[in-house]
């Protein structure tokens, strides 16, 4: 279990995207010169962000929906040999833009028939996961829809998201880290790593082929994407060609591992040409230069928007994000590793592909040069009309408080990571202004109906679209929810789940074990050096060494969280979170179970010391009652985090 992440502020993993397919006739196509135009433009926003960010290397590519590319690449593909980086010949991993292959497998099974949208997975599936039901209501059945959607309304999970070691069998890490079912399914968009690593199974169970194997035959070989693979190690002759990955680290480059990923989430290798070559078949009706992957109804089904919330948010289809800026759709699908960084940009009515990849940079890269790209060559010049009806009116003032994504854990030992991971502050600072910080950037948004609310402060990174709009909507639960754009929404908590009510428990906790140690071992060396001393009576005596003990355990506890939290300086997040150290994670939870059982007990020892002496003496009844009031206090704090349970 990753209880090691307590202490840490998780990077948002993985940006995730969309794509759209209409046929090629439909589309106004992008002459050569506005081609070279784009593609110098993007160049040199390239060349800017990899020269400002230290980018060991990069590729960038454009494709139109006849056939012409543009690519370059930047840096050298590995700094040992020093071979400049070949957007035809180098591979880089993907991250969740891998997901798109899933989506399109499932999509290819609807189309032959293989499969219905809208039956019961457990139609398709070989084995029973037995979910954990914390919604109300009834169990109710999921579907391909909403997998695709990701509003099957898991938790998040993420054990085993990325290893430095070869993983098992897809079947067996679905079933080592099962999630709850926290949303009733088709209601809220969750994003969900599990949810498409069981899609991906679920092609396994139809086909009879392993997940790999059918995207290959089925996908990659029509299309003639030969340098691309969900292998994990590499096939050899593909593993020549891939980049070395580094990262900047005090003034030098430092090289990354690879990370093995569940496949279908995550684990696709590949060149920005075959991804050309992928884009150009989406603008294509399905067919490139090569053959043909899905015929063309098909393709523009899969491309429809299947889930959305409000006319103002972005929605999704079937597993592809939607974007809108400056009065243009976008499908794309973005993707990071701990190291790996990639966006895949489909603008279907102006018939353009692009696609983005780079080591050692930010998963808000690409996104920022879409931003000013489409800023750049689609500037809005009609202001169209919108649909500013709200789906629930809310007094301003009521909106204040405290709020988490709804990809979110529920279960596991990472549950305190909500408290800093996509979560917010929202503060109403007028009668129609609120602010908010998300992803280290301040947002205001200005109300322009009760419940509908428009972005006015200007700089913005939001990597899942252009947050022009908030809107109000109600949680299953009946709590507040913040529709933005984006595969998530933010629910607003209950008082005892903010960080400011888990610092009120954890830092007087943290500074009372502290004293009591500090006290007792000072005591103890000031009664051996005097050798006399007062003595306290054998209520309090007693009482005291249970302190001393529980201050010990509670206090060893974190400094073995510490040790196992220091982050790897070019993946960024702890080493026992790529291969983790049982040992140190079994004297972790003993740890906090002595400390839970020890706070039980002082409780236990308090009401019986005060049916003995009563209150006294005095002095050392408020410090044991103090004392006592916040370890029960971690005890509650330990049990909702689930670091311990009952």
């Amino acid at each position: 279990m990753n209880r090691i992440f307590v202490l840490l502020t998780l990077m948002g993993l993985a940006v995730f995207i969309n794509t759209q397919a209409v046929d090629a006739n439909s589309h106004n196509h992008t002459s050569h010169a506005e081609l070279s135009e784009m593609g110098r433009f993007i160049h040199d926003q390239m060349i800017a962000y990899v020269n400002k960010s230290h980018i060991p290397n990069a590729v960038m590519a454009i494709v139109t929906a006849n056939g012409e590319t543009f690519m370059k690449g930047y840096g050298q593909s590995s700094l040992h040999n020093g071979e400049p980086t070949d957007p035809e010949k180098h591979l880089f991993r993907t991250g969740s833009v891998s997901k798109i292959f899933a989506w399109t497998a499932v999509m290819q099974l609807y189309e032959r028939g293989l499969v219905d949208l809208d039956e019961d997975i457990n139609t398709y599936l070989d084995v029973e996961f037995n979910h954990r039901i914390l919604y109300k209501g009834d169990e109710a059945p999921i579907s391909l829809r909403h997998l695709l959607n990701h509003t099957a309304g898991f938790e998040d999970v993420l054990q085993n998201l990325f290893s430095f070691s070869p993983q098992p069998a897809l079947r067996e890490q679905l079933l080592d880290m099962v999630p709850a079912r926290i949303f009733p399914p088709g209601e809220v968009m969750a994003y969900s790593n599990w949810g498409t690593s069981l899609t991906g199974y679920i092609v396994e169970c139809v086909t009879g082929l392993s997940f790999e194997d059918y995207v290959e035959q089925y996908i990659f070989e029509p299309l003639g994407m030969m340098s691309s693979s969900f292998r994990q190690p590499l096939p050899d002759d593909l593993k020549k060609n891939f980049v070395t990955a580094y990262r900047w680290v005090d003034g030098t480059f430092m090289e990354g591992h690879f990370e093995y990923m569940a496949a279908p989430a995550g684990g696709v290798s590949t060149t920005a040409r075959d991804m050309l070559l992928f884009l150009h078949a989406q603008l294509n009706g399905g067919e490139n230069e090569y053959g043909r992957f899905m015929d063309a109804s098909t393709l523009q089904s899969m491309h429809t928007n299947s889930f959305s919330y409000h006319p103002l948010t972005a929605g999704v289809a079937h597993g592809l994000l939607e974007w809108y800026k400056n009065g243009q759709r976008i499908i794309w699908h973005g993707g990071s590793s701990t190291v790996f960084d990639s966006g895949f940009y489909l603008l279907p009515e102006a018939g353009l592909g692009l696609f983005f990849a780079y080591s050692g940079g930010s998963y808000t890269g690409h996104a920022r040069i879409m931003h000013k790209f489409m800023d750049a060559f689609f500037p809005q010049k009609v202001a169209h009309e919108k649909d500013y009806e709200p789906l629930l009116a809310k007094e301003i003032a009521q909106l204040e408080g405290f709020y988490q994504q709804s990809r979110m854990m529920r279960t596991s030992s990472d549950k305190m990571l909500n408290l800093v991971m996509g979560s917010l502050q929202l503060r109403a600072t007028s009668e129609n202004i609120i602010e908010f910080s998300l992803y280290d950037e301040d947002y205001i948004f200005e109300q322009v109906v009760p419940g509908v609310f428009r972005r006015v402060s200007e700089k913005i990174s939001y990597p899942f679209g252009p947050l022009d709009y908030l809107v109000v909507g109600k949680a299953p639960n009946g709590r507040t929810m913040l529709i933005v754009d984006g595969p998530m929404t933010f629910m607003k908590t209950s008082w005892h789940e903010t960080p400011t009510f888990a610092a009120l428990i954890f830092i007087p906790s943290l500074f009372l074990a502290f004293t009591v140690l500090l006290f007792l071992n000072i005591r103890l060396v000031v009664k051996k050096v005097r050798r006399s001393m007062p003595d306290f009576n054998a209520e309090t005596i007693i009482i005291n060494r249970v302190m001393g003990f529980h201050a010990a355990a509670f206090l060893l506890s974190l400094i073995l969280f510490m040790v196992t939290a220091q982050p790897h300086p070019v993946h960024q997040l702890p080493k026992s979170f790529f291969e983790p150290n049982q040992a140190l994670d079994l004297l972790i939870s003993m740890g906090l179970w002595i400390t839970g059982i020890l706070s039980v007990a002082l409780l236990v020892m308090m009401i019986w010391r005060v049916r003995v002496t009563g209150f006294r003496p005095l002095p050392s009844f408020i410090v044991q009652g103090l004392y006592t009031l916040w370890a029960v206090a971690l005890v509650w704090l330990l049990q909702f985090y689930t670091l311990i349970g009952f």
